[in-house]
């Protein structure tokens, strides 16, 4: 008996201490990465497992500590070209998107059909595996954050403008051109119609007509307006045009509750209290939010034209979104053929319909991939996009041969004319 006592205090420990060496991992992929983590961190290994890394202590000053040279990772590869097996399986997305006029949310259909990847490889290669070490030097390697609104944006422009520019990328183009907040968060875009239907149920309690009367008919109009308003013309402008009403209720609502508090029963009381919380959702979380998030909104020009619908553009308006959001990496020379490149430059690729930021592969990305696919066995792929090979290894070479298909085909159209 003291000898299973004995080997029951020595498991638990062995646990706690697994369990706070996982703690980075349960920040990068979620508490319950962290305790599988630290599950198979406890438990012995068995003859036949791979040998784990050792966990790197965090140098003093809080700086990320150096990345361990980890082997194993493979992910396979999708290609969007023709010639690709697995082309068929991406299927386009253009035209798919809409806006959810309550809650603000871009929803996209037919997502089953969208494989999934996890990078974006420039490079044409058959699969990519190796260190880490070598992995996070390789400048072809981005990570896909798809820009939801702009995207939104993009398919508004296709079903509703399609006539209004038949140049290639036209389409494109006047979607970046269009300032909104690209940043992750609400940003105040949900309707006001959230705070007001449960208030309207918590007022009810009141037994007050005076005061139920005026948000049902809010509600009504809200719900109205909100559905004539979204658009990519008008939505930013929602709140603007619900506030002078939402506020003069609000007021008469402070000053109903200072006439009747004296006669008001414990529901009375209650209601009203939860209708108070109800205001200052919408005007702390919407209204507030929305004109703390104007200094976010911003539009695209684009610089230069890449093969595969990549575009290098300069972003104009944010100027503070690295300062609130962290820096977003540089793209190295060699893929966007000059330097220094700045916070204002982003790299855009228009993938099967989605306009994604393709943003340089950090050490923490890499860490995380890891994790699902070396230590949880999870199989992950990515997207080839096929810019640059071996023949063509920068940005001067893919133009070269940009121009010369230009100059060949205007020469073969001039020969058949």
């Amino acid at each position: 008996a003291r000898e299973l006592v004995g080997r029951s205090v020595h498991v638990r420990a062995r646990l706690w201490g697994a369990l706070l060496h996982s703690l980075p991992c349960a920040l990068r992929g979620g508490l319950w990465a962290g305790v599988r983590a630290a599950a198979m961190a406890a438990s012995p290994p068995s003859p036949t497992s791979p040998k784990r890394d050792a966990t790197v202590p965090t140098p003093p000053g809080g700086s990320s500590p150096p990345m361990v040279d980890r082997h194993g990772i493979y992910l396979s590869r999708r290609s969007m070209n023709a010639a690709d097996g697995t082309s068929a399986d991406l299927t386009p997305l253009m035209g798919m998107s809409s806006r959810n006029l309550v809650t603000g949310a871009i929803q996209i259909k037919n997502q089953s059909a969208f494989q999934d990847f996890v990078i974006v490889d420039l490079f044409s290669r058959k699969s990519i595996s190796g260190s880490l070490e070598d992995l996070v030097k390789d400048p072809y390697l981005f990570r896909p954050v798809p820009m939801t609104y702009r995207t939104w944006i993009y398919h508004y422009e296709y079903i509703h403008n399609r006539e209004a520019g038949k140049e290639e990328n036209s389409t494109v183009r006047r979607a970046l051109d269009y300032s909104c907040v690209d940043a992750p968060g609400n940003a105040g875009r949900w309707s006001p119609v959230m705070a007001l239907v449960p208030m309207a149920m918590f007022i009810s309690f009141v037994d007050d007509l005076l005061l139920l009367a005026p948000v049902l008919i809010m509600v009504w109009l809200g719900q109205s307006l909100a559905n004539a308003m979204n658009t990519v013309s008008y939505y930013r402008y929602f709140r603007l045009a619900t506030f002078p009403p939402r506020f003069a209720y609000y007021v008469f609502m402070l000053i109903r509750l200072v006439m009747t508090m004296g006669s008001q029963t414990g529901l009375g009381a209650l209601g009203f209290l939860a209708a108070l919380v109800c205001v200052f959702v919408d005007l702390a979380f919407g209204d507030i939010v929305a004109v703390r998030s104007f200094s976010l909104h911003c539009h695209y020009e684009i610089v230069s034209y890449f093969p595969q619908r990549i575009f290098v553009c300069r972003r104009v308006g944010a100027a503070r979104l690295e300062e609130v959001f962290g820096h977003r990496g540089s793209v190295h020379e060699k893929v966007s053929g000059f330097a220094p490149w700045g916070k204002e430059h982003t790299l855009i690729a228009d993938i099967q319909g989605v306009l994604m930021e393709l943003r340089p592969m950090r050490r923490s990305d890499w860490n995380t991939l890891y994790d699902q696919n070396v230590v949880f066995s999870e199989a992950l792929s990515y997207l080839s996009l096929d810019m640059f090979t071996h023949k063509k290894p920068d940005w001067n070479s893919v133009m070269e041969e940009v121009e010369w298909t230009r100059k060949s085909r205007a020469a073969m159209k001039s020969v058949s004319g």
